[in-house]
């Protein structure tokens, strides 16, 4: 094989189709569907936070690069509503601080027992929005099963023999 020369063959350049785009009119467009106020995107999409992306080679740049890709929404997988850790980090940084109606200042003899009140305090108000029961879940009721189920540790296992028991504060 070291001593055969091969013929230079040129391939005709083929276009892919390209996938047709869907419409969506105006009264049904996904921007106008936020499942809550805090949502960062509309249902179908997910919050996506700011990463380095690699820029591949081409002609104007052989080397390559790498970029960072601003904070985006993108489009679910499924188009069913998701809520992924960027976003539930992200509303959490955003709203969460505002929480006005708190659970008790207690601490329930625990040294953490207070750490996560405004957690309990806006993630409550959010289910509460959205599933809009009759009984609404309380704040202290929350806090009290975070206390007896994991006494405040967020990384607690249910059972220490098995790493992938539940983990966590519920």
């Amino acid at each position: 094989m070291a001593g055969i020369k091969f013929p230079k063959i040129k391939l005709p350049k083929l276009k892919w189709p390209e996938k047709p785009r869907q419409k969506t009119s105006k009264k049904t467009s996904s921007k106008e569907k936020k499942v809550h106020p805090w949502r960062l995107c509309p249902l179908g999409q997910h919050w996506v936070r700011t990463h380095p992306m690699h820029v591949p080679p081409s002609k104007k740049n052989p080397a390559g690069s790498v970029t960072s890709r601003k904070e985006h929404c993108a489009r679910n997988p499924t188009g069913k509503d998701q809520l992924y850790p960027d976003e539930i980090l992200e509303m959490t940084d955003r709203h969460f601080s505002k929480a006005t109606e708190l659970p008790c200042p207690f601490n329930l003899g625990f040294s953490k027992g207070n750490d996560y009140d405004l957690l309990i305090a806006g993630w409550t108000q959010y289910w509460n929005e959205i599933l809009k029961s009759e009984i609404p879940l309380g704040k202290n009721l929350v806090k009290a099963l975070i206390a007896s189920e994991s006494g405040f540790d967020p990384k607690i296992l249910a059972n220490k023999k098995d790493s992938n028991s539940a983990r966590g504060l519920m």
